[in-house]
């Protein structure tokens, strides 16, 4: 299966890291987006890529691999969607245009872009539901059809609420 997919990052608290040749950069606690795009098969597909980003134990490859490699960080959330085009950047672009994204590093997953992205990993200064929705929204803005893996639905002062690695490999 190709898509493209969102995954919703939970970060517990400020967490100093080196992200490979982007060098060591400080992110701050809180909920962070990273959009992907998977058109292969494989270990490449969709199916293969999302398994990949949810394990820990994994050779540091790409960007988001230095982040969700920390104990600090929890995937709270996957939004993805099945296309045979590339709606990485699109998706991107228009979390960029939120009034509460941030991007922290520039070039963070975007380093081979060639669409002018300044980076496929956000900051958001909102609760995982709200940015959940918001991303939801954009996927059905950009006519796709948006599948979810765990329905975030908590208060943000609560961090206790995370998506099982086992339970989302055996719906996959």
């Amino acid at each position: 299966m190709k898509g493209v997919y969102t995954l919703i990052i939970f970060l517990k608290t400020n967490t100093l890291l080196k992200i490979g040749k982007l060098g060591i950069h400080t992110f701050p606690r809180g909920i962070y987006t990273y959009t992907g795009s998977a058109m292969g098969i494989g270990a490449l597909s969709l199916e293969g890529r999302i398994k990949r980003h949810l394990r820990k134990n994994k050779k540091m490859k790409w960007h988001i691999d230095y982040l969700l490699n920390s104990d600090n960080a929890q995937i709270q959330s996957v939004i993805y969607a099945e296309t045979n085009e590339k709606f990485e950047c699109k998706v991107s672009q228009e979390i960029e245009k939120l009034k509460a994204a941030h991007v922290l590093v520039k070039r963070f997953g975007a380093s081979d872009c060639k669409e002018g992205c300044q980076a496929h990993l956000h900051y958001l200064t909102l609760g995982p539901s709200q940015v959940q929705e918001l991303v939801l929204k954009i996927y059905r803005k950009l006519g796709l059809e948006p599948k979810l893996f765990y329905n975030v639905n908590y208060s943000s002062n609560s961090s206790s609420v995370c998506l099982s690695r086992n339970n989302f490999i055996s719906h996959l």
